[in-house]
């Protein structure tokens, strides 16, 4: 009696336990890789604004979507946020990546922004924003605000 009931509970936990990885890995596996593209040398604060019916999509390059920002560091887009993996670039004048080493990304994150838009109502924006410099230019940053 005692083995039926450790094999029914052994046969339970590895069904949950399969189960758990299959739903797991489909999670990971629907997440949206990001490639964000700055100007050559661009520092200062970033800011990614979704759903602007007024935008393009971001173009992607196989399954990641390609971030392109202005020299403003503001871009619109069409697209709902999504998160996953975020890889930083610099574009030189030839087109060229240079990876941003990650200790130059600051407080990145998603939140909702106010804003007023152009025939004066305001409008809540889901927007992801971020910080990009050096250690020193960041305390800067927040000795200003």
């Amino acid at each position: 009696m005692l083995k039926k009931l450790y094999v029914a509970y052994l046969v339970v936990f590895f069904g949950i336990s399969i189960g758990a990885i299959i739903i797991g890995s489909y999670g990971i596996n629907d997440q949206k890789s990001h490639i964000y593209v700055l100007p050559d040398g661009y520092t200062g604060w970033v800011e990614i604004r979704y759903e602007q019916e007024d935008s393009p999509p971001l173009p992607r390059e196989g399954a990641e979507y390609v971030n392109l920002i202005p020299r403003t560091g503001i871009l619109n887009t069409s697209d709902s946020p999504t998160s996953g993996e975020m890889k930083f670039y610099y574009l030189d004048e030839q087109g060229n990546r240079k990876r941003i080493e990650l200790d130059m990304i600051r407080t990145q994150g998603m939140s909702t922004k106010d804003v007023l838009t152009s025939n004066g109502t305001r409008e809540e924006l889901s927007v992801n924003v971020f910080f990009v410099g050096t250690e020193q230019q960041w305390n800067e940053e927040r000795s200003r605000n």
